[in-house]
């Protein structure tokens, strides 16, 4: 049944994501691999091979340390009755900082540990949130369709305010009167 439910048509650019996947995929295994050759050749083969497994066991630890911290301050956010948008984003790249240092290999754990540092990890949320924000701007034609991300919340979204903020303006009052 071409062109219906169960078999859509066959349109070249859907399969390119998916490509350009599997060849990232493939050069980063690749470059893995030659980024093993040169520590060999440096430090000898055991010694290499004992760093990627040592690396690969620590990290889990690691990771928990970061996260623990991240968790922390998102109790604090919590308690003060706010929204722990920055902490969640901080959690996200901290989980992926740590599949790379789990996964051995040394390019992946040296982007992995560095995921681990607090600034490093601000950056880059605020460079993919960028990007990201540009990407949902631009509307796209065809087959997608575009979310508006500019609605106003409802006035019982938000968490009641606490006893010491009852005087200042609320989300369903915004101009104070």
């Amino acid at each position: 049944m071409p062109g219906g439910l169960l078999s859509p048509a066959a349109d070249p650019t859907d399969q390119l994501p998916w490509g350009v996947f599997l060849v990232g995929l493939l050069l980063a295994i690749v470059a893995e691999i030659a980024a093993f050759v040169v520590v060999a050749e440096r430090i000898g083969f055991l010694w290499a091979f004992g760093l990627l497994i040592v690396v690969s066991a620590l990290g889990p630890f690691v990771v928990g340390r970061v996260g623990l911290g991240i968790l922390a301050h998102t109790r604090d956010r919590l308690e003060r009755g706010e929204v722990p948008t920055r902490e969640v984003l901080d959690g996200l790249v901290v989980l992926i900082g740590g599949v790379l240092i789990c996964v051995p290999g040394f390019i992946g754990d040296a982007f992995g540990l560095l995921l681990m540092i607090g600034p490093v990890r601000h950056l880059v949320i605020r460079l993919s949130g960028r990007r990201l924000a540009r990407r949902v701007q631009m509307p796209r034609r065809g087959r997608w369709q575009v979310v508006d991300i500019g609605s106003q919340p409802k006035s019982d979204d938000f968490p009641p305010l606490p006893e010491s903020h009852q005087g200042l303006p609320g989300p369903e009052d915004p101009t104070g009167s």
